[in-house]
């Protein structure tokens, strides 16, 4: 296992490097090239603002150099690895400067030659740094700060709605196994296909046209994450003098309802039938019917033997839906006002903040090869008979 996770560790650079090398690509021929947004978004820029952004762009990107160059360029400044050159006051230099002082002078009298000579300053050498995203001219920002404000809202989202569709799934798929070919059974698989079907898009429409509107049901909030006076609210819900205070904390999950409606519909009713036909799969099997003939109760033939070996296919398709509830994510978060990866992406996207645009490809590809490692784990977890090896 150890031997297989190391190797899949070694493919994600490779994985990285394709899928940042071909939006950079296509972002550089677009037209006007990488800088084109910030060079030519507002006709009234000053001469020393232009000026600024044009040796920011030199800087960080060599537009005078060829396209290949300027990814290399780009991709030296964002990777956490990168290559420095050696400087008169580094430990290394300084220990061989001190050796080479304490040299016994040659036999023709003269001082001993160092190991390290002043042209070996301008070597390059690996070193840890902190990744440089850029900034944002549009919003003037730095964008690691930007991502670090909305990747935490996204993956919360998709924390509190994968977990309760993968519940609701298999509570689903476990009762309609249970009653194959009955009227319960017919009925939520139309339900569940229906839901399937439908997009997320127009439920996030009608639920704030019915639930959110004072005009019907004015139930739960429109837009944002909490009430605007939501700072000086005590953190858990309480009672005082002046009445129940709901707390920052009720009032968040208060206003995630209907996004996180939103994004685990689809993906329960996709789950849930999934769940059904590898449950049904796996009560037909051998191991089922000698584990009935043996006397064990029907309970702990389906959650013991048959449920465990029906998980491997619905940790497969999680893989998968991770980058789907992040497309999905991107329509909830701009239909309801929240500040999260999805609505940075298309903010970006539309002011051709391509600086932008770039990181959230980048920390986008982070997370999808993390799944897909954990999807691994997953395997030989649920399954032992999954080897590696």
């Amino acid at each position: 296992m150890l031997t297989y996770l190391i190797r899949r560790l070694l493919l994600v650079p490779p994985t990285l490097l394709g899928m940042t090398a071909i939006v950079f690509f296509v972002l550089a021929n677009a037209p006007g090239g990488i800088g084109a947004s910030l060079l030519s978004r507002d006709a009234t820029m000053r001469p020393d603002q232009r000026r600024v952004r044009e040796e920011y762009l030199n800087r960080r990107y060599g537009l005078d150099k060829p396209k290949i160059v300027q990814y290399l360029r780009w991709l030296n400044k964002v990777s956490p690895i990168g290559f420095a050159s050696f400087s008169e006051d580094d430990p290394q230099v300084r220990a061989a400067a001190a050796e080479a002082a304490r040299l016994p002078p040659g036999p023709d009298g003269k001082p001993a030659k160092p190991r390290i000579r002043p042209g070996d300053l301008n070597l390059k050498r690996p070193v840890l740094k902190m990744p440089d995203l850029g900034d944002s001219f549009v919003r003037g920002r730095p964008v690691l700060q930007l991502v670090a404000e909305a990747l935490p809202v996204t993956i919360m989202l998709e924390l509190l709605s994968l977990p309760l569709a993968y519940a609701l799934a298999i509570w689903l798929g476990i009762q309609q196994a249970r009653r194959r070919g009955s009227a319960l059974d017919y009925t939520l698989s139309g339900i569940t296909l229906a839901l399937w079907s439908v997009p997320s898009i127009w439920v996030s429409v009608l639920l704030i046209g019915f639930l959110a509107n004072e005009q019907y049901l004015r139930i739960f909030p429109t837009t944002g994450l909490n009430d605007l006076d939501a700072a000086t609210m005590p953190f858990l819900p309480r009672w005082t003098e002046a009445g129940f205070q709901e707390g920052w904390l009720l009032d968040r999950l208060y206003h995630l309802v209907l996004p996180i409606i939103c994004l685990t519909y689809s993906q329960f009713a996709f789950l849930s039938r999934l769940a059904r036909g590898a449950l049904l799969d796996n009560l037909n099997a051998d191991f089922v019917r000698t584990a009935r003939a043996k006397g064990l109760a029907e309970r702990v033939v389906l959650y013991r033997h048959a449920f465990r070996n029906s998980l491997i296919p619905l940790i497969t398709v999680v893989v998968h839906l991770l980058p789907a509830m992040v497309a999905g994510a991107v329509v909830v978060e701009n239909v309801f006002g929240i500040n999260g990866m999805g609505k940075l992406f298309v903010d970006a996207a539309f002011q051709r903040d391509f600086e932008l645009l770039l990181s959230i490809t980048l920390v986008t590809g982070v997370l999808a090869v993390t799944a897909y490692l954990l999807a691994d784990i997953g395997y030989a977890i649920a399954d032992p008979r999954v080897s590696y090896e």
